[in-house]
């Protein structure tokens, strides 16, 4: 009998290849940007550690701008792969920027952060939201400003009316009083008892001096009289006396 040999075919599972991770992006930030430096140098400088998706420079918005350029006080960077944003992070902090000896940033020191976690998303709903600060606040100072300017200006308009006011009494007082100067007022004090009691000594004295005068005034009047009537009648009797 023929033997019939059979071949079990033998078949290899080959396992499914692990899918490659997607590159993730990470973020690192420079909490000091030295001195005329731009966007276009950041990218220049962080992209020989690798490929640099995104830049974002904060303005300062206290400093003039210069002819070489405009000042900046933070910044952002995104790197298209975390691994080496972690690594320009870890290895960049607190050291010099370097480069040639005659460049002026050749001895400043890197300030750099990896940020975890953070996407470029949320940098831009942060600069919305300082955005909005910003304007609330100038509008609110815009606003203490006009309450003060009109505080002023009220204030200002009362002082005029008032002193309109004073120069028609003075004007009025000028013209009714005569000779009052211009500024002049009288002012009444309160008598104390003493000048009281003073004022009416005063009042009795003049009194009595004045009834005395008018009495030796009808005296005299009296003493004339009679003078004048006895010369009538020795006139008229022929220097006779009536007893005779």
């Amino acid at each position: 009998m023929e033997e019939k040999e059979t071949h079990e075919d033998q078949t290899v599972e080959k396992k499914p290849k692990k899918k490659r991770k997607l590159q993730e992006p990470g973020v690192i930030y420079l909490s000091k940007i030295p001195a005329l430096m731009n966007v276009k140098t950041i990218k220049d400088i962080f992209s020989q550690y690798g490929e640099i998706g995104k830049v974002l420079l904060q303005p300062n918005e206290k400093a003039p701008n210069t002819k070489k350029g405009r000042l900046f006080t933070e910044g952002w960077v995104e790197f298209l792969d975390k691994k080496i944003a972690k690594q320009v992070a870890a290895n960049l902090n607190n050291t010099q920027i370097g480069g040639k000896k005659k460049s002026r940033w050749h001895e400043e020191l890197w300030n750099i952060k990896y940020l975890h976690r953070f996407k470029w998303a949320h940098l831009n709903e942060r600069l919305a939201y300082e955005k909005a600060v910003h304007k609330q606040r100038l509008r609110t100072e815009i606003a203490q400003v006009k309450r003060v300017a009109n505080f002023h200006i009220q204030n200002a308009e009362k002082r005029q009316k008032q002193r309109a006011i004073e120069e028609r009494k003075q004007r009025q007082g000028k013209s009714v009083g005569g000779d009052k100067e211009e500024g002049d007022y009288e002012i009444f004090q309160r008598e104390t008892e003493e000048d009281t009691v003073t004022r009416k000594r005063k009042l009795d004295s003049v009194g009595e001096t004045g009834k005395t005068g008018k009495r030796k005034k009808d005296d005299i009047n009296k003493k004339s009289f009679f003078a004048r009537t006895s010369l009538i009648k020795s006139i008229f009797s022929g220097g006779l006396n009536e007893d005779d």
